[in-house]
């Protein structure tokens, strides 16, 4: 007795249909999994130098003070924590600190609104002093961690934390590091790295190569004038990265919408 062929099994609708259900039901497991997972709000921080105290031959000496301390240096460090994961998040606890840093004041704002990121209850109501001196433990604690309350962090939506900070007798220069601890929610640090259209190059470089790729083969098959064919591939080597870039922010965009 013959066995149907691959292309009877095809033309056969109730294969067809159990094939599409099959097919359905994996493709909505899998993006129910994927909206379960972890979602990652990524960070980057920058320290900017203002001043450095030094004993200089040449130049003489130099005093860096703040609120007439005299510092060994100053610093603006700056964390910004970003949301592109798609979904909108509530009241998220996010946690700033540091090692030998000592952080000196802050300045918040959540990019493009009026809002600011306040601190939590617990952290405020640890700051109260009791006495006419806070006392050590608050002051260590004000030196080197802040810990916040995001009501609301949208999609797409930056949190810019700005502080004067500076490192007691050592000539290396700061360091501040983020955490949370939520549900479904965690931060990672990302490493500062040049940017073309807001997309890192390293991310964007690798997705334009492979597009230029196709475009290569299209060209050479499609485009019979040697000197247009040229010409493409020359216009499309030059824009790799701007290719790339505007891949991953479709791609981005989305992931977004079907995802989210």
């Amino acid at each position: 007795m013959d066995l149907p062929g691959i292309g009877s099994l095809l033309d056969n609708k109730a294969v067809i249909s159990g094939l599409s259900a099959v097919g359905g039901a994996l493709l909505t497991k899998f993006v129910a999994r994927y909206r379960e997972r972890i979602k990652v709000l990524e960070y980057t921080v920058t320290h900017d130098r203002l001043g450095l105290s030094a004993e200089d031959a040449i130049f003489g000496s130099v005093r860096v003070t703040w609120e007439g301390h005299e510092l060994r240096n100053l610093y603006a460090s700056t964390v910004v924590i970003e949301n592109t994961t798609g979904s909108d998040h509530t009241n998220l606890k996010l946690k700033v600190y540091t090692g030998k840093t000592l952080l000196l004041n802050e300045r918040s704002e959540i990019a493009g609104t009026t809002h600011i990121a306040t601190w939590t209850d617990e952290y405020r109501q640890s700051l109260q002093v009791a006495g006419q001196a806070p006392t050590e433990a608050q002051v260590y604690a004000y030196r080197h961690t802040r810990e916040y309350i995001l009501s609301v962090f949208n999609r797409d939506q930056r949190v810019v934390l700005t502080y004067l900070t500076t490192v007691p007798d050592a000539d290396e220069g700061p360091s501040v590091w983020a955490d949370m601890l939520h549900p479904g929610v965690r931060v990672a640090f990302r490493p500062l790295a040049q940017q073309i259209f807001g997309v890192p190059v390293p991310l964007a470089l690798p997705l334009g190569l492979v597009v230029c790729l196709a475009m290569l083969v299209a060209i050479s098959v499609y485009v019979k004038q040697p000197w247009l064919a040229a010409l493409l591939s020359l216009m499309s080597g030059l824009a790799v990265q701007s290719i790339g870039a505007g891949i991953y922010r479709a791609l981005r965009f989305l992931k977004q919408v079907i995802l989210r």
